[in-house]
């Protein structure tokens, strides 16, 4: 696709979405907006007003669209909330600028107050973003990555499932002896961990097989977690010859 052709003013390519989950790890993208302008398994940028940047992984799975890696970073740096109204503005063929719109229709930013709040509110706005980096890199990208943990499901699988240390201290679920496992329709399944062997390997027992039967995950499958909040993680299933994302 001819970028400049398609989009020569980049004023008229666009997407809106309303943020129906501020606690989940992916977006669903329109497939039509999907297919025309964007390349498969990409990396992206997000920009807003305030100039930071952030880096989200975009991918297909079958026929549907997501952002992945990054997006909950972006939902949490950016303060947003279920209701939230956002529209995202096609720059280049890797980078959008993100508008984001309060339930009450007034525009957000990350130091200012659409209902007037005075000068504290505002010095402590830009507290909560004072960690963000003005320009993302390549390592932040990778953290992201590192902090998910991708199973392919062998015999050994069937009944338990191996996590590893890094993961675990990762994400902060370290002292956890039980996980909540939400699949992409948000139902939950509560998983006991359980650490065996010398070196105190973490493994999911009781509940992983129930999980995996609910969620007809076979043999071959690939899942991959990610932490969301405290003890739950999100579970994205790809089934077996699938396309799935390699990690960089």
């Amino acid at each position: 696709m001819d970028f400049k052709n398609e989009n020569k003013n980049n004023n008229n390519v666009s997407f809106f979405k309303i943020l129906l989950n501020n606690n989940v790890d992916y977006l669903p993208l329109p497939p039509s907006f999907a297919k025309k302008y964007l390349n498969k398994n990409q990396t992206l940028i997000l920009k807003t007003k305030s100039t930071l940047k952030w880096k989200v992984k975009y991918i297909k799975i079958e026929d549907r669209y997501y952002f992945i890696h990054g997006w909950l970073k972006f939902i949490n740096d950016n303060h947003l909330q279920m209701g939230d109204f956002l529209v995202f503005w096609l720059l280049s063929p890797s980078m959008f600028e993100v508008f984001m719109y309060a339930p009450n229709g007034c525009l957000k930013t990350l130091t200012t107050s659409c209902s007037g709040g005075g000068k504290n509110d505002k010095m402590l706005k830009l507290k909560k973003v004072s960690f963000v980096k003005k320009e993302s890199s390549d390592d932040d990208f990778m953290e992201d990555v590192k902090q998910s943990l991708r199973r392919v499901i062998t015999k050994n699988c069937v009944h338990k499932l191996p996590m590893t240390k890094s993961f675990v201290k990762a994400v902060g679920i370290n002292g956890c002896c039980r996980l909540r496992l939400k699949n992409d329709d948000g139902k939950v399944w509560e998983v006991k961990v359980k650490k065996y062997g010398s070196k105190r390997e973490p493994i999911m027992t009781t509940g992983w097989i129930n999980f995996k039967k609910d969620n007809k995950i076979q043999i071959g499958d690939l899942c991959e977690f990610n932490h969301v909040k405290a003890n739950l993680l999100h579970v994205h299933i790809f089934k077996k010859g699938k396309q799935v994302v390699k990690k960089p």
